[in-house]
């Protein structure tokens, strides 16, 4: 009991109201006075940096510098700037741009930071940086690894990409040049979406993973379990594609807490229906729509590349699907494989846990709708 009271007061503290995402930085090779310049682009989360949030959680409220960060976001766009421009010497000396392992000089010449908007949402900060008289080969971009993940698209003076790469671990790049690489870029960008996706659900997805737990405690069975999911499936891939091409568009303010109330739905629903019927998948394939336009929200807000950008579209959905599989196969294998033939799994388990479950989702619908 003790334990059931800990995580009824735990988990709902856990609310994805400013989700880390990546930063992108678009470099790009500038010909002007027979010389070679460049131009870098930084898209950012500028509270988080600012506030020192660890790039490790993947909601600033799990910060400890969470009431620093939230007292940033409700800054007025001009004060922020007078705060980052306080920091601005920390912030040249945390970026790196190289040559041959020689340090670049460059100037940060524009900071566009977006007015206050919904404060559920993170907003977004441009920067923009340059320099001049470089080279077209052995160029290296990185930061610290506390600024976090980011995005790397290099584009030649025709602004063509020929480069791409995901630091997530590493906080400096590979050594790119003015070359075109189609076979590479390709290659990167499937790897760099894949990763987006999956990581989006696993760990940082945390209403996903609970929607698709939801699923899981209906049935361990193999069938019920793959009719869901296929529902579940097919519907996020249709919207995903709708959304991010633009052709759905539904508010943020509506999707999320929909989103929680279809958590809660799926779980209470697991303790009053005993057999599948074509209700519960035809529930799901409509709140897999709304999960749908969750990510192509996310992906929307981290861009799609140019050059591939049905490729990497794809990626990132099957990097979804990825993450969805791994949270179906750790659940088998953590606990239904063990104790699913119990008699009372379904019971004492299964019940308990939807109930969890259900309480997080309503928690979460009405922190939404407030």
């Amino acid at each position: 009991m003790v334990r059931l009271l800990f995580i009824l007061l735990f988990i709902p503290s856990i609310v994805f109201s400013h989700e880390l995402k990546p930063s992108i930085a678009n470099f790009q090779f500038i010909e002007k006075d027979n010389k070679l310049n460049f131009k870098l682009s930084i898209q950012l989360n500028l509270e988080a940096i600012l506030a020192n949030i660890d790039p490790s959680h993947s909601d600033t409220d799990e910060s400890k510098n969470s009431d620093y960060y939230n007292s940033l976001r409700k800054l007025p766009a001009e004060q922020l700037l007078e705060v980052f421009k306080k920091s601005l010497v920390n912030f040249k000396d945390n970026i790196s741009l190289n040559q041959n392992e020689l340090k670049i000089p460059f100037e940060i010449y524009d900071v566009q930071i977006e007015k206050i908007g919904d404060l559920n949402l993170s907003r977004e900060t441009l920067i923009q940086i340059s320099g001049s008289n470089i080279d077209k080969n052995n160029l290296q971009f990185g930061w610290i690894k506390d600024y976090g993940p980011v995005i790397l698209r290099v584009s030649n003076p025709q602004k063509e990409i020929v480069y791409t790469e995901y630091l997530k671990i590493n906080s400096v790049s590979k050594n790119f040049s003015i070359t075109k690489n189609k076979d590479q870029n390709l290659f990167a960008e499937i790897y760099n979406y894949l990763t987006i996706g999956f990581l989006h659900i696993v760990p940082k997805g945390l209403d996903h993973i609970l929607f698709v737990i939801g699923l899981f405690l209906f049935s361990p069975k193999f069938k019920p379990l793959l009719i869901q999911v296929s529902a579940f499936t097919l519907a996020h891939t249709i919207t995903i594609f709708l959304g991010v091409l633009n052709i759905l568009s539904i508010s943020p303010q509506i999707v999320e807490p929909i989103i929680a109330l279809s958590i809660a739905y799926v779980a209470i629903e697991n303790i009053f229906l005993k057999n599948i019927s074509l209700w519960r998948p035809m529930v799901v394939f409509v709140f897999g729509l709304l999960h749908g336009l969750g990510f192509a929200g996310v992906i929307s807000e981290i861009g799609l590349s140019q050059a591939h950008f049905i490729t990497s579209l794809i990626s990132f959905n099957v990097g979804v699907e990825i993450g969805q599989l791994f949270v179906i196969v750790g659940c088998y294998f953590g606990f239904a494989y063990w104790i699913k033939e119990k008699p009372w799994y379904k019971k004492y388990f299964t019940n308990t846990l939807s109930i969890l479950i259900a309480l997080v989702g309503i928690y979460w619908f009405i922190e939404r709708v407030i």
